[in-house]
């Protein structure tokens, strides 16, 4: 009796044990693409600015999932996925000069994955505004948390509009702060503001003015720095990280060969870490982040497990 017992246990165990393998065997890797086809589209915000009392005008660009997942080019205005919906909001502020596109092959991925990734121009401190000397990033620094916040409220606001098709795609519970550089420290700053469930600097600006931001953070938070970073040395990120508390995920990504315009969409040919190469690898650890800490799928806690040398060196803390 307990012979024949057995046997369909053993089958179920096996079953189960195999069904795990299934899915662990499936996960999709986060450096390549998403279900998603992406489509993208302009919207403008316009705020008082706080240094000049005067318009500020914020053109920001969107991208967001639509189609069926075929690799095409962005496409202008498409019909939003419906399927899926609705989407975590990604913040993405950019660098000092910048543009918000100027992170293309990460904010089209990350829209690719089933993210709305929400870009607004930071005016006075574009690549169209020319040179931006002392005065004028103190005004950019003073303007730039409030032009997130404003465009987020402008974009969850897009919910009450019927004749907007993005509102009912967005998910107004779940949003994350991003950035390059100048943003990456807007995005950690945005940290305290409540509104943010996980954050993103890459190569944030002036790490070492962040430490006591820093300390007060208590939702997850992805940085990263670059070994030959002339303009935000790789030590003083890692002072920063190393000041955060212990009470929500951290993680620290050190390219030993990487430069400041390895995180951006132009580097000199002489890089010695590869373009393309960094690139999938900040689309993998950023994806799975988000995917674990915004999303909630702690499958993908695994790709946030350990580095890949010599190329990419991973610290993390819980």
């Amino acid at each position: 009796m307990e012979r024949k017992l057995a046997a369909p246990f053993f089958l179920l165990v096996l079953a189960a044990l195999a069904a795990g393998c299934s899915s662990g065997s499936s996960l999709r890797e986060p450096a390549s693409p998403g279900p998603y086809d992406v489509g993208i589209t302009q919207l403008t915000f316009t705020r008082t600015s706080d240094t000049t009392g005067q318009p500020r005008v914020l053109d920001t660009v969107i991208w967001y999932p639509t189609g069926s997942g075929v690799g095409a080019e962005p496409q202008p205005d498409a019909p939003p996925a419906s399927k899926g919906a609705p989407f975590p909001v990604v913040l993405f502020s950019h660098g000092s000069g910048g543009e918000p596109a100027h992170l293309s092959y990460l904010t089209e991925h990350l829209a690719s994955w089933g993210f709305v990734v929400v870009a607004p121009a930071h005016p006075g401190n574009t690549s169209q505004d020319g040179a931006c000397e002392i005065e004028c990033l103190a005004d950019s620094f003073i303007n730039r948390l409030p032009d997130v916040i404003f465009t987020l409220d402008g974009v969850l606001a897009l919910r009450e509009n019927a004749a907007q098709p993005l509102g009912a795609i967005i998910d107004p519970e779940r949003a994350a702060a991003t950035g390059f550089s100048f943003g990456g420290m807007t995005a950690v700053r945005a940290a305290p503001e409540g509104r943010f469930d996980a954050i993103v600097g890459l190569a944030p600006a002036a790490p070492e003015a962040l430490i006591e931001t820093g300390r007060a953070l208590d939702v997850p938070i992805l940085v990263a720095a670059g070994g030959e970073d002339i303009a935000v040395p790789s030590d003083q990120v890692e002072t920063f990280y190393d000041a955060l508390p212990g009470s929500s995920p951290h993680y620290y990504l050190y390219f030993p060969l990487g430069r400041h315009t390895s995180f951006a969409d132009l580097c000199q040919e002489d890089c010695p870490l590869p373009q393309e190469r960094a690139h999938e690898l900040i689309l993998r650890y950023v994806t799975a982040f988000l995917e674990a800490h915004l999303v909630g799928d702690e499958r993908y806690l695994r790709f946030l497990e350990q580095g890949e040398p010599p190329d990419v060196e991973l610290t993390t803390r819980s």
